[in-house]
């Protein structure tokens, strides 16, 4: 296992930039990120101080990974499935959070490998999820049966039919939190293929829906009260017709798409998030700390301008308060 003076979860902008000060500042680091999310989609760039010429999203990343390398910063391609708290059990111990990550094999015949950090703070730099269904019924049924967090939600839901959707380690993890309070459960992929290692992440009993989504039926209409009820699906990559679907009966269905963000994270360990156009995004104080004391955000998982200018001038500030909490903690102990 791993130690660190920070964690960083998220390896844009925001990430390598506060990495790149705390390394400056002698503070161990350890960023772990499974890709570098919209940036690394981004096609031509030249809007940021200091480029001669364009740069596509990726190049700049790469950039930016290689300068914190340089520094001593030891960066992970991994997907975080888990952070908890840690309560130590004596004042030498300074480690307050654990966090739990999925290394991808190497080729088709190594597995997916577990990785486990502890740290002494954590900057949440997940950049903004940006993915949503764009499936009739799924927008009527949010919080009426529809839920974006097992930890949270899965109580309610013990003994009853389940429904995942999604097809990475995201949705692994959150089905098998799911497997303990029913065994009733499937994996929807709506038309996508699983990614590598996610099956072997699975319990062999959990049957897998490669078919497209077409709709989200309810017992009801939401206006009248009506909660899931059903999933229509058609054979992958077909259009689906609502006459001739496939329906599988559920009572809950737990969206779980790409990789766990800002939200997703605020939901287990019980951060608060903004509302409005920043719905989703961690609410942070000036110093960019959140009400967890150690835990920080940064970068587009806090909202507001969703830009790279931005993102890198927040890690910076992140940093900067880091290191005086951490300095401060030394003092204490």
């Amino acid at each position: 296992m791993k130690k660190a003076d920070v964690i960083i979860i998220g390896k844009g902008p925001a990430g390598i930039s506060a990495a790149i000060y705390l390394a400056r500042a002698k503070k161990s680091v350890i960023v772990i990120g499974k890709d570098f999310g919209s940036l690394e989609k981004a096609h031509s760039i030249d809007n940021y101080y200091g480029l001669e010429k364009s740069l596509t999203g990726l190049e700049l990343a790469e950039r930016g990974v290689s300068q914190a390398e340089r520094l001593g910063v030891s960066i992970h391609t991994a997907e975080v499935t888990v952070i908890e708290p840690l309560y130590p059990s004596s004042s030498d111990t300074k480690e307050q959070f654990k966090v739990i990550a999925a290394e991808p094999g190497q080729n088709e015949t190594t597995s997916t490998k577990t990785l486990e950090f502890t740290g002494q703070s954590l900057l949440i730099a997940t950049g903004k999820e940006r993915t949503g269904l764009r499936i009739p019924g799924f927008e009527d049924y949010k919080g009426k049966g529809i839920s974006f967090c097992a930890a949270c939600d899965g109580f309610f839901y013990k003994g009853k039919q389940l429904a995942v959707i999604g097809n990475g380690t995201f949705a692994a993890t959150e089905l098998n939190y799911l497997y303990n309070v029913t065994k009733d459960i499937r994996l929807f992929t709506n038309g996508k293929d699983l990614e590598e290692g996610v099956k072997e992440l699975l319990p062999a009993e959990v049957p897998v829906i490669k078919d497209t989504i077409t709709s989200i039926r309810g017992s009801s209409p939401s206006g009248d009260g009506g909660v899931v009820s059903g999933i229509c699906t058609a054979p992958k990559n077909k259009n689906g017709d609502e006459s001739t679907c496939k329906l599988y009966q559920v009572q809950g269905i737990f969206v779980a798409l790409g990789t766990a963000g800002a939200a997703s994270f605020a939901a287990h360990l019980g951060l608060q998030t903004r509302e409005g156009t920043d719905s989703g995004s961690l609410l942070v104080n000036d110093d960019f700390s959140t009400a967890i004391p150690g835990i920080y955000s940064a970068g587009d998982a806090t909202g507001g301008f969703l830009q790279i200018a931005k993102a890198v001038s927040d890690g910076a500030h992140a940093a900067t308060s880091l290191i005086k909490y951490l300095n401060q903690s030394r003092l204490a102990k």
